[in-house]
């Protein structure tokens, strides 16, 4: 007996096979920014769902951006702390993140790319691009990084340019929760702010945020005159930011002096400016280290030339 399969009847066959939901997009422009909804990532095994649809102020989530900031630490350099979102790209996800948490299942999850320009001459202008996930759980929004501050590809766009196309799209890292991405940047802590802690590890990519809480301290850092939002503690979110504050004054401190110590030594094979021990310069070597403040390369490094001097 032979069957005969009716053009219509397959058509509907392969649309039933296809799955039920695809990407949405909230924002794009071009090949490369954009602000999408898509399914939710699953590289985490019993990774549950999302604590969504909910509503959240874009006015506030964009204050919260604003708010992160990175701290570059160097050991025989003056540091470095800006900030992670420029306005640009805070207001823009601030807008889009609030939309699509107000439309997305328990199961999407939102990922994004936008793009972070700077004037470096009056003609020249510099271009980085910004990739992250991010979806609301546990009372919190979640930001994975993915890629952070990825230069264009200037040789390869010069190439396609000069065949006349305009744009070359790019293949962007929008973070994973099973493991971490190459995003290795110090956030500062401050009050709504904090990294998120993945099996006793500390996990720089991902950053889980209190969004009024964030957007509170925005606002005593930026515009104390400003209101805060409505039922926030704001007595108790200026006091921590003064501590966390004094906190990192007193780590720049510390750092500034390391610095000194590695410059007065430097033709002597970093030899004591004091009567510390090598025992005591180790631990506070250590110390260091085990705060952040210093990367291992600058730790192995410093600690060779104190035992050089023995």
């Amino acid at each position: 007996m032979k069957i005969i399969i009716k053009p219509v009847v397959l058509v509907l066959f392969l649309v039933q096979a296809l799955p039920l939901y695809a990407d949405e997009v909230l924002w794009k422009s071009g090949l490369n920014l954009y602000v999408k909804l898509v399914d939710q990532d699953r590289s985490e095994p019993g990774t549950p769902p999302n604590d969504q649809p909910v509503s959240l102020d874009a006015k506030q989530i964009t204050n919260a951006l604003k708010l992160i900031e990175i701290w570059d630490r160097h050991l025989l350099k003056k540091d470095e702390v800006y900030t992670a979102f420029s306005t640009e790209q805070a207001a823009l996800l601030g807008q889009y993140l609030s939309l699509g948490l107000s439309k997305a299942r328990p199961d999407q999850d939102i990922i994004f790319s936008v793009i972070r320009r700077e004037k470096k001459y009056v003609v020249v202008e510099n271009r980085s691009y910004t990739a992250g996930r991010a979806f609301y759980a546990n009372g919190r929004l979640n930001i994975i990084i993915g890629d952070f501050a990825r230069l264009p590809d200037r040789f390869r766009e010069r190439a396609y340019q000069s065949s006349g196309i305009e744009e070359i799209p790019y293949a962007f890292d929008h973070g994973k929760r099973s493991s971490a991405s190459g995003f290795d940047k110090l956030i500062i802590s401050k009050p709504g702010v904090q990294n998120y802690q993945q099996d006793s590890k500390t996990r720089k990519d991902w950053l889980v945020i209190d969004v009024p809480t964030a957007s509170n301290t925005y606002i005593a850092e930026h515009s104390p005159d400003q209101e805060p939002a409505a039922g926030a503690a704001s007595a108790a979110v200026q006091q921590e930011a003064a501590r966390l504050a004094e906190e990192r004054r007193q780590m720049r401190l510390e750092m500034a002096r390391l610095r000194k110590e590695v410059a007065e030594g430097g033709g002597g094979a970093g030899k004591a400016t004091n009567s510390q021990s090598v025992e005591e310069r180790l631990k506070q070597l250590k110390d260091l280290k085990s705060q952040g403040l210093i990367t291992d390369k600058e730790y192995e490094a410093k600690r060779k030339e104190i035992l050089d001097d023995l």
